[in-house]
């Protein structure tokens, strides 16, 4: 009888979840391996991220050169049956550069738009702070770009800053003064649109990290200055990379009490 009640009860419960036994001794549920998971999701959503916000930085330069007719060379280049690989290489290159203000703004725009875009669809409970990452990041990669845009424009007038030195000190005052006034603006903005109605404001501080990315405004002062360095090292063609980093942090934004 003691038996009968074992085998109908414990052994027969064992051999009911059996399969679910030898699933968790092959595949152990660890915290270890949970997060493990999560960590590698994570990666993931990442990687896809970055690859979002840098198609979206790329994609407005290609249009607005051929916009501008250059994929007429292109073309021509591919119904030339004596050109070479290299031939037509040179000619696609030419759909990715960035020669002026127009292509940075598109660029810059394209990224953060992007990366606002994909950061909200993934994280909506942070919309108020990726929009505001997003004012600061384009204020922060267009402001200094301005100050050059209107020093070139002076120096075609009147003939000067045109040595070396000047366009050194035209970039270096640029970015310096550009990246605090676009901290300061961006700030005053967004406190009047998003926290108007609130009791504390949420001021974005001014980050050791945002004086490091300001390598993207430097390369393109430079090629916006025409700058000789710049075509040596193709200095437009890596600028939407560091504008998908922009991209990158307006997408992935979030408030701080989050």
């Amino acid at each position: 009888m003691k038996i009968d009640q074992i085998k109908g009860g414990v052994f027969q419960s064992f051999y009911a979840n059996r399969q679910s036994y030898k699933e968790n001794l092959n595949y152990p549920q660890t915290n270890d391996s949970k997060e493990d998971k999560f960590q590698k999701e994570n990666k993931k959503e990442n990687l896809k991220t970055i690859a979002i916000t840098l198609a979206g930085a790329i994609a407005p330069v290609v249009a607005l050169n051929l916009a501008k007719g250059k994929g007429k060379g292109l073309n021509k280049v591919l119904k030339d049956g004596a050109s070479t690989l290299k031939d037509k290489a040179k000619a696609t290159y030419k759909l990715f550069e960035i020669e002026d203000f127009s292509g940075i703004l598109a660029s810059s725009f394209g990224a953060i738009l992007t990366g606002g875009i994909v950061g909200i669809k993934n994280d909506p409970k942070n919309k108020d702070a990726k929009i505001k990452e997003g004012v600061f990041e384009l204020l922060n990669n267009i402001t200094p770009t301005c100050f050059v845009a209107m020093g070139e424009y002076y120096s075609k007038k009147t003939g000067k800053l045109k040595s070396t030195p000047a366009k050194a000190a035209l970039i270096a005052g640029s970015v310096v003064g550009g990246m605090f006034i676009a901290n300061k603006t961006s700030n005053k903005l967004n406190e009047k649109v998003f926290d108007k109605n609130k009791e504390t404001k949420t001021k974005r501080p001014f980050k050791l990290k945002d004086c490091l990315v300001h390598i993207d405004d430097v390369l393109t002062l430079m090629v916006l200055t025409k700058v000789p360095f710049a075509k040596t090292i193709q200095a437009d063609k890596i600028l939407p990379i560091l504008y998908a980093k922009t991209g990158y942090e307006t997408a992935t934004a979030k408030e701080n009490n989050s």
